[in-house]
């Protein structure tokens, strides 16, 4: 990419993650993966690392299944090039009535794939300290 413009990144960045809750707030299985290139994976905590498209879907739709109605990424500090984009910054999950019941931080890399700027790795875990077995 020639004109490699780490400011409109950003904005675009943003604007994803505007969309990304919007359709899990509506619950959407099928526009999950649509923010992810076709060769993502991501990588929750407490799971195996998934990837690709169906395994994305399946994965955010059963986290609203679950009860999870909305997503938001706040981020924190975007870096890079033309070939990827390292994002960092804060996850936040809630259920009905606007509940938090997880905070976390993330890294997402981003990669262009068919001009358009995806999530190609996304990982993330809780800032809650595990729970120790006595």
């Amino acid at each position: 990419m020639e004109n490699f413009n780490l400011d409109a990144i950003r904005q675009i960045i943003e604007t994803d993650h505007q969309a990304y809750d919007e359709n899990f707030t509506k619950g959407d299985a099928s526009q999950f993966a649509k923010h992810y290139t076709t060769d993502a994976c991501i990588f929750p905590a407490n799971y195996p690392k998934m990837f690709g498209t169906e395994a994305i879907n399946a994965f955010f739709d059963g986290a609203y299944k679950m009860g999870i109605r909305n997503i938001k990424l706040t981020s924190s500090e975007v870096m890079g090039g033309p070939e990827f984009v390292i994002e960092s910054g804060a996850v936040e999950l809630l259920i009905d009535k606007g509940i938090s019941v997880y905070k976390g931080k993330f890294i997402i890399i981003w990669k262009q794939q068919n001009d358009q700027w995806k999530m190609y790795r996304d990982i993330w875990n809780i800032d809650t300290p595990a729970q120790t077995q006595n």
